[in-house]
């Protein structure tokens, strides 16, 4: 069934283009804030900072599903991967297998070293995932994928010193911008950077968690998606979460039982399925301390 049209689709191109200009004056400007204001900043680092970095992270994701006509899917992808300090080869192979090893320890991309037995060592590692978020996944899976049996032989290690190259380039550049034109210190930069950047990891990682964390389903594709949890938008946490994080999480089912409808933009378009599982912030974090304690 069509829920949605081409031309509601198109009406989301904006979005490619306003986020590729907006986070990176967001980055040249933070400085500045956390040289006035010192550690205040922090209320613009988690708006518009946490909302423009959640949001070049779903626009990458959906480049990578082609879900927006008229747009050069591979120029977008690669930039917001770029800007998100991310190796855009790496994403661009696991993503699929999320989708059809969702909700099993077979999922690359959410479990990059798999299933680890010894409890204590599985703790350690979800504490890191929980308080680092998406940078300890993203630097875990840096290192699985170019040795994994699955993706080695398309695993390109040039590839990844240009990636290293356009950080470094991005990041040196708009610091050296903030410096020279707002005479703030190195030190602040750096500061204001990786505040920012934590900031924004915990977030979108714990955006994923509420839909995936600590979910292992013993079944088939069909069964293990039905399973992918729904954030409640109905008390007033769940509400912001929900905004500075773009409705990922609030009807994230479609995305796996519907994966080719773009649905994200648009709650209430795409009926829920009738099995959909629902969660509030207060029942997540149940599933935090599960994963930290569980044996």
């Amino acid at each position: 069934m069509d829920y949605i049209s081409d031309n509601r689709l198109k009406s989301q191109k904006w979005k490619f283009y306003f986020v590729l200009v907006a986070w990176p004056v967001y980055l040249f400007i933070l400085p500045y804030l956390y040289l006035k204001i010192g550690l205040l900043s922090v209320v613009f680092m988690i708006f518009p900072g946490i909302y423009l970095f959640t949001w070049c992270g779903f626009l990458m994701h959906e480049s990578w599903h082609k879900y927006v006509p008229g747009l050069s899917y591979g120029f977008f992808y690669n930039v917001f991967a770029w800007m998100l300090f991310t190796d855009p080869q790496v994403y661009r192979m696991v993503h699929g297998g999320h989708h059809s090893n969702v909700n099993s320890w077979n999922d690359t991309e959410f479990h990059p070293i798999g299933k680890i037995e010894n409890f204590v060592l599985r703790r350690i590692y979800n504490i890191f995932e929980i308080i680092l978020g998406i940078a300890f996944i993203t630097v875990i899976t840096l290192f699985v994928v170019p040795f994994h049996p699955q993706y080695k032989a398309k695993y390109s290690f040039i590839k990844l010193f240009t990636s290293v190259v356009v950080w470094s380039a991005f990041l040196g550049s708009i610091g050296y911008l903030s410096y020279i034109t707002f005479s703030v210190s190195v030190k602040q930069i750096i500061i204001s950077f990786s505040l920012s950047l934590w900031i924004n990891s915990i977030v979108l990682h714990h955006s994923q968690l509420v839909e995936h964390g600590n979910l292992i389903v013993d079944g088939d594709w069909k069964q293990r998606n039905i399973k992918t949890r729904n954030l409640k938008n109905s008390g007033i946490f769940e509400k912001i979460f929900i905004f500075l994080t773009h409705g990922d999480s609030s009807e994230h089912v479609l995305h796996h039982t519907l994966v080719g409808i773009y649905s994200r933009p648009f709650p209430g378009v795409v009926p829920m399925p009738q099995e959909s599982v629902y969660i509030t912030l207060r029942d997540y974090l149940g599933i935090l301390r599960g994963m930290v304690t569980e044996k």
